[in-house]
């Protein structure tokens, strides 16, 4: 259990809005709901790397005939979701594991915040099975923190490598994000760039297959 679980479980019931406290710091996830669902209604959504479930709980609520996927490394993922569970499936498995399973393919893919906790080595690879997993058609979101010179950058910086505790935060700036995506992903194209607020750092990708 990482520092900041540990601490949060001591809040008891005051746990999830000290939890969205926190996170409204760095990313508006009521805003990037409202963007997801200007780009795509889902009936499927596959969420590589979901942690607690806060960005499940707006998409469930928002889509009440869509199916939620929620994946994690971590030992309880969506263990703070407040939404439909009869709709909401979260399962602590790694993408490949998970594609290998042959599901049913997904509308919507998302790997938010995720890509600088894997090491460079593995992103392809990751990529790759979000893509293996998106339906004919669907979009592929991959949002985002951007390596910037600023107070927020090192706000995140140190949250994700002291306070996280994940000694190998590897964060990319906008042109390497580019990079990422375009080697791993040659057959898709952005057909959406945006900024989440309140930090400009925050950058999310959506991506559709250049034939599709």
């Amino acid at each position: 259990m990482g520092f900041t679980t540990a601490v949060r479980r001591r809040l008891g019931k005051y746990e999830v809005p000290a939890a969205e406290l926190y996170r409204s710091v760095f990313i508006d996830l009521d805003d990037m709901a409202t963007t997801l669902l200007s780009l795509s209604r889902p009936k499927r959504i596959l969420e590589i790397g979901c942690g607690d479930g806060a960005v499940a709980e707006r998409l469930v609520g928002a889509l009440p005939d869509a199916e939620y996927v929620g994946i994690d490394v971590m030992a309880e993922p969506g263990r703070l979701f407040r939404g439909d569970r009869a709709r909401a499936e979260f399962r602590s498995v790694y993408s490949h594991d998970l594609r290998a399973e042959g599901p049913a393919l997904f509308d919507l893919v998302l790997v938010v915040d995720v890509l600088h906790h894997v090491p460079p080595a593995h992103r392809d690879a990751l990529l790759h099975d979000a893509e293996a997993m998106l339906a004919p058609g669907g979009t592929l979101i991959v949002k985002e923190w951007e390596r910037r010179q600023d107070l927020a950058h090192l706000m995140a910086y140190t949250s994700d490598r002291y306070v996280s505790g994940d000694k190998n935060v590897d964060f990319a700036d906008r042109e390497q994000l580019h990079a990422i995506v375009s080697r791993a992903l040659p057959d898709f194209s952005v057909v959406c760039e945006t900024r989440v607020p309140p930090k400009r750092n925050n950058i999310l990708l959506a991506l559709r297959r250049a034939d599709g």
